[in-house]
């Protein structure tokens, strides 16, 4: 039976045998990065972000910590990216001084690393090598086939990773698409009789039992639903990475007399990496918001980002009425994305703002506008009849993910399972499937123009801010370290401006000093401890909080 390991201690990763060590995406939805290691030779694969949560405040983006892999440096053979998602490339443009690999990429993936690398500096210095679909790498020990499968992003890819000690079959992000919309069906027939010794697969959508619909259902859709708004601005938002999407809405636009209008950064740079690698080739240029705002807006088709309800995205401006998009009462907006979990209120934020206005919402739940581009159970128990892996490792999911893969597994006749966590070292060997340690690993947090981590004093600090608030105390003594006038208090989101409680702080922490003997007044940190205690003292008892406090000691 699969089972949850217990912690174990830091060790040296031995330099015979082969090994499996994730860094990130096993236990959370994000922050991709694996290293698979063979006789002391090292291959990464994916280096994406993950998106923050409200417990991290003023914080966007997380990426998975390097530290480990700048210790096997000489060591790494290169860093293999799946597929153009964030969360498998995100995070390249961040990460890669410390790694300093060369990269390969399919040319898809490779024009949105270029575009990355230029916004951080990098474009030039970091060798992006250029593969294609169905390409072989020979990088050291691992022999690498780029495996094309269906995903909602033009060219993903699986690895089939061919060693010594036994092939892998990692399948990146995949699912089985009877009629995609870019690029062909996915075809893992040439693999049937190869021997697979460890597969380390996608589970984020083991939860989902029906077969999926393909994603010409989904333009076929499309059209459909257009025809009943002839008259009407429309709106749609999806993931910008989808070039498939992107390709089924603009068809449908085409077929109802529509011209597609882009709205929103990250749509602009998939356009141009989508060009750049021959996709959109059988549509005109898309418009600007500048140009569309003088047609008919009964001719225009608006699609932005923001499906996810981020607040900086062209969706919540639409949705705070800001811009050259003003949508009235009867217009509609379609949101052809899946909720990514965490995000259902912002989402709701933005749906409800239209509501209020009359504007017609419309989501997978009143018509086929989205199909998911990750492997339903149906589809994992077709890849599993398929292939026949000796061995399993669950990946890219929370922990009730990777029990759920880990049950179908079973359930498909493999024997040996693995549920492991982020820094858990996997010895691929059929007598010896095990965990035998770990290496330290840790998640960074995109502050602005730093990165820092997510255990730093100033994330711990901002949170506590936010939770409890802050006082900041002014204390002026004279030379005989008497209290000049009154303490000075801020409490910004504490306490009102005007109110009697600073009268009760003032005389409280007053009394406290007073009570310090003539030595003790000459050690300002002594001051400095007995004003912050007598504050939190007031402020939980008065308001039940523990506020930051923060001492500003004058002596004149």
């Amino acid at each position: 039976m699969s089972e949850i390991l217990e912690e174990k201690k830091f060790i040296e990763v031995p330099h015979k045998g082969l090994f499996f060590i994730p860094l990130g995406g096993v236990g959370e939805i994000g922050m991709n990065f694996c290293l698979y290691s063979c006789d002391g030779k090292w291959l990464a694969v994916d280096c994406g972000v993950g998106f923050a949560g409200e417990n991290l405040p003023g914080i966007e983006m997380l990426l998975p910590d390097p530290a480990f892999a700048t210790t096997i440096l000489p060591n790494l053979e290169g860093l293999v990216i799946t597929h153009a998602h964030e969360d498998h490339l995100g995070a390249v443009g961040y990460l890669w001084r410390d790694l300093h690999c060369p990269i390969y990429s399919t040319p898809f993936v490779s024009e949105m690393l270029v575009s990355k690398l230029d916004e951080v500096g990098l474009l030039g210095r970091a060798s992006v090598e250029v593969v294609n679909e169905g390409d072989a790498l020979d990088l050291g020990p691992f022999e690498i086939e780029l495996v094309p499968v269906n995903h909602s992003v033009p060219e993903a890819t699986a690895l089939f990773i061919k060693t010594k000690y036994g092939n892998i079959f990692h399948t990146g992000d995949w699912r089985f698409d009877k009629a995609p919309v870019i690029g062909k069906t996915a075809n893992l027939q040439s693999l049937k009789n190869e021997k697979i010794l460890a597969l380390v697969g996608d589970s984020t959508n083991v939860f989902v039992e029906d077969a999926l619909s393909t994603e010409t259902d989904v333009k076929n859709s499309f059209v459909e639903l257009l025809k009943g708004y002839k008259d009407k601005k429309i709106v749609v938002t999806c993931f910008a990475s989808n070039v498939g999407r992107i390709e089924s809405i603009a068809y449908a636009a085409e077929q109802v007399g529509r011209k597609v209008c882009l709205m929103g950064k990250s749509l602009w740079r998939v356009e141009g990496a989508g060009r750049a690698s021959g996709y959109f080739k059988d549509f005109p240029v898309f418009l600007t918001d500048d140009e569309a705002k003088f047609m008919n807006q009964a001719e225009v088709l608006y699609i932005c980002t923001g499906c996810q309800g981020e607040y900086k995205a062209a969706l919540n401006s639409v949705s705070y009425d800001v811009g050259n998009v003003h949508l009235g009462a009867g217009d509609v907006v379609v949101f052809s994305s899946r909720v990514i979990p965490g995000n259902e209120q912002a989402i709701a934020n933005i749906q409800n703002r239209f509501i209020e206005r009359n504007i017609e919402v419309i989501t997978t739940k009143e018509a086929l506008v989205h199909v998911s581009g990750h492997a339903g159970k149906q589809d994992m128990k077709k890849l599993y009849e398929l292939l026949k892996p000796q061995m399993v490792i669950p990946v890219h999911g929370e922990i009730m993910h990777l029990n759920e893969h880990a049950k179908l597994a079973h359930e498909c006749g493999i024997k040996q399972v693995l549920i492991i966590k982020d820094g858990d070292v996997v010895h691929l060997d059929i007598d010896d499937f095990n965990v035998i340690g770990e290496v330290p690993t840790g998640i960074l947090a995109v502050d602005g123009k730093k990165i820092v981590s997510i255990s730093s004093e100033i994330i711990k600090k901002r949170r506590r801010l936010i939770e409890d608030g802050s006082v900041v105390a002014t204390v002026v003594l004279n030379s005989d370290n008497n209290i000049l006038g009154n303490i000075q208090f801020s409490a910004v989101g504490l306490i009102e401006t005007e109110s009697e409680e600073y009268t009760v702080l003032n005389d409280f922490v007053k009394s406290e000093i007073d009570n310090l003997s003539s030595e003790e007044k000459l050690d300002n940190s002594k001051i400095t401890d007995v004003v912050k205690s007598a504050v939190r003292k007031i402020i939980i008892q008065n308001h039940g909080r523990k506020p930051l406090v923060d001492v500003h000691l004058v002596r004149v």
